[in-house]
């Protein structure tokens, strides 16, 4: 069985520069994601709709 050493321990979670660049939540993807083909569809609307 290994040991881990006391001073090797993790006491707490450091909130350092590589926390705050976690990945981002599943639904907040999506949301960005179907966010920007909602306003790309809806800039392509109002301009064919202003040429034609």
């Amino acid at each position: 069985m290994a040991v881990i050493h006391p001073q090797d321990r993790i006491a707490h979670i450091r909130a350092d520069r590589n926390a705050l660049r976690r990945p981002l939540h599943p639904a907040l993807g999506l949301a960005i994601g179907f966010g920007f083909i909602i306003a790309t569809a809806t800039v392509v609307h109002i301009v064919f709709n202003a040429v034609m």
